[in-house]
């Protein structure tokens, strides 16, 4: 399931340009207030909202053997998040994965993830062209089953490596995750960020055909 578009809202567009063009040094273009930025193969958009004031959870993918040089480029430019133990790398047993985590100015919790099970390796220095794909969206919901039961259904994918669970389900595969986490559960790792239900829209492609996750609640079309 591969994310094409993801279109989510924040308060200071200039800030987050700032952010995505000169930290993460990715293609970005501020026009009518409405930031632009081209991840690998998905675009990321954020369209001015003054009053706005939640935080969004996404993760990029990146590849399978440039975790180690991805947390030394990224470290260096800004903060790494740590758990209560004071960990900031962290490796996913079930799902085969390596991720750090770090905030972008709107305090979004951002993810750079390296799926082992993906073929995807790049033999050169890290920079950020190996920033492949908006991999990971999160969508929150007051009923973490019934959702991910709809989307399972509408868009013929399956829970992602676990059984359903009533408080996080992730429902995808490596490319593309819709991550299911029960409305003000806290965004790993120690973030203080609540999954909170925020307007959101996501594009893609799974199998051929385009599929679409927009509003809140959740309008989800074929």
């Amino acid at each position: 399931m591969d994310i094409r578009r993801l279109e989510l809202l924040s308060a200071d567009v200039e800030a987050q340009k700032e952010f995505y063009g000169d930290v993460l040094e990715l293609p970005v273009r501020l026009d009518s207030m409405i930031l632009e930025v081209q991840a690998g193969r998905s675009k990321l958009l954020f369209t001015h909202a003054p009053e706005f004031d939640g935080a969004y959870h996404f993760a990029f993918n990146i590849p399978t053997n440039q975790f180690e040089a991805a947390k030394a480029w990224i470290s260096s430019r800004i903060p790494l998040m740590r758990d209560e133990h004071g960990n900031d790398e962290f490796h996913f047993e079930n799902w085969n994965s390596s991720s750090v985590y770090f905030k972008d100015p709107a305090g979004n919790v951002l993810e750079f993830i390296a799926r082992h099970d993906l073929k995807n390796e790049i033999n050169e220095a890290f920079n950020s062209k190996q920033i492949l794909n908006v991999s990971e969206i999160g969508l929150p919901s007051e009923d973490v089953v019934a959702l991910a039961d709809e989307i399972c259904k509408r868009l013929d994918v399956s829970v992602f490596r676990q059984e359903l669970n009533e408080s996080f389900t992730p429902v995808g595969d490596d490319n593309g995750l819709l991550i299911i986490p029960v409305k003000d559960r806290i965004w790993i790792p120690n973030s203080g960020v609540p999954a909170r239900l925020l307007s959101v829209r996501v594009e893609g492609t799974l199998n051929g055909k385009e599929w679409e996750v927009r509003g809140v609640p959740y309008e989800i079309t074929v």
